[in-house]
């Protein structure tokens, strides 16, 4: 098996520096070439529990 190219550790120091300038990490992603990539937003789910259930789309359908 190879070593890997990255640790732990970096993937550690990647999400921190993406918080410390005020970002929100919503995953980590491993694509199968290798590497790593951190994703910025809001984790799934989190961005739903604030909602009322309903959509952009609403508003425009009720003025229809």
């Amino acid at each position: 098996m190879t070593r890997p190219s990255f640790t732990q550790a970096d993937i550690k120091r990647a999400v921190q520096a993406v918080e410390a300038v005020g970002k929100s990490v919503a995953a980590v992603d491993f694509p199968p070439q290798g590497g790593f990539r951190v994703l910025l937003g809001e984790p799934e789910g989190a961005a739903l529990a604030g909602r009322s259930g309903e959509n952009e789309w609403d508003e425009v359908l009720r003025q229809q």
